[in-house]
């Protein structure tokens, strides 16, 4: 019976941060097609055998591809931090709500994944104070969460 309940909540916090990732691309392709990276690596090709102005111009579009690519990127990582960061602290405190164990620590263990799988995406962006207060703000949620935890189990003990 434990092993199903460990399982069970290794389950949701596998399948948690694909949810939202997917989730998230379903309703937002933001992931650059093969295509688009075959047309770099193409032009990059015909940019070193061709010379004076079609060199040029091949480099220019290639460059142009490139910042395309890295405008989409970056747009990308803003929308997977922004949500994903915050429902990842949600379902957390949600989890730790929950009265059923391997669906309550499940939820809150796949709340942290999905939280650093959101701040992953952003991370390189972010200035060091801006990491700080990511991290601080998830510290004190699971502190808080902790905390809550620890008194209801103390608080019953001393009730019995």
């Amino acid at each position: 019976m434990l092993a199903r309940k460990i399982i069970l909540g290794f389950g949701f916090a596998a399948v948690l941060p694909l949810l939202v990732h997917y989730g998230i691309e379903a309703f937002h392709a933001s992931i650059p097609s093969p295509d688009t990276y075959a047309e770099i690596a193409r032009l990059r090709q015909r940019e070193g055998e061709a010379s004076g102005d079609e060199q040029v111009q091949l480099r220019d579009q290639r460059e142009r591809l490139e910042a395309d690519l890295l405008v989409q990127t970056r747009a990308s990582s803003r929308l997977h931090f922004f949500i994903g960061a915050p429902l990842g602290i949600a379902v957390t405190v949600a989890g730790s709500l929950v009265g059923a164990p391997a669906i309550g620590g499940g939820l809150m263990l796949g709340g942290i994944f999905t939280f650093t799988e959101g701040c992953f995406y952003r991370w390189a962006d972010l200035e060091p104070v801006g990491r700080f207060l990511v991290l601080l703000v998830a510290f004190g949620v699971l502190l808080w969460i902790g905390y809550q935890r620890l008194h209801e189990l103390t608080g019953a003990r001393h009730a019995a």
